[in-house]
């Protein structure tokens, strides 16, 4: 009995670490799709039905995307919450600047999302949630619109440089798993040409 216990207790935690790590990439495509949309926000194009189609995308993604981040921060508390009720975490010798760089990415990851929402409130324009009609929470503000425009632009820079510092650090362990990937796709082929 103790030994089937056990055995399930590393798989519960590996599977939330898969399930965090599912969720990272998610969010990092809707990161990817929020910047391209946002480009063609800031330029808009002359045609009238792109002219309301990517706004449309890009605040639907912002949305969804904010939605996203509180599953992936309950899911992260959870995670943090096990592993830390079974032992105590060993620190590793980069734990500051890692907590440093993690922590701005999860300030970022709210504040741009927000910050977009609060120009389109501040400006008098309902945001849309896959065609759904999101009415403004605040009053209309021209000088509050323009602070929420400088703070939406500037923040999704800066933004886009701590996502660059956070590929910079940990592209040894995503090159490892893509070679991975790639091996053992290509084991698979093998295998089935063989049988």
């Amino acid at each position: 009995m103790n030994a089937t216990t056990d055995a399930k207790k590393p798989k519960r935690k590996n599977a939330a670490f898969k399930h965090l790590m599912a969720l990272h990439w998610i969010m990092a495509a809707f990161i990817l799709s929020l910047y391209v949309t946002g480009i063609f926000v800031a330029r808009p194009y002359q045609e009238p039905v792109l002219d309301w189609l990517i706004p449309s995308f890009h605040q639907s993604f912002g949305i969804l995307f904010l939605i996203l981040l509180v599953a992936r921060i309950f899911l992260l508390l959870r995670l943090i919450g096990t592993s830390h009720v079974r032992r105590s975490p060993k620190r590793p010798s980069n734990w500051l600047p890692t907590i440093v760089l993690h922590s701005s990415l999860y300030f970022f990851m709210l504040i741009v999302p927000v910050s977009g929402f609060f120009l389109r409130n501040f400006t008098g324009l309902d945001t849309t949630f896959f065609g759904i009609s999101v009415p403004p929470v605040f009053v209309a503000d021209e000088s509050w619109a323009g602070l929420s425009k400088n703070l939406h632009f500037w923040s999704a820079y800066v933004f886009l440089a701590f996502i660059f510092l956070h590929v910079v650090a940990y592209w040894k362990m995503v090159w490892i798993n893509v070679r991975k990937g790639f091996n053992n796709s290509k084991k698979a082929f093998f295998k089935r040409g063989e049988s």
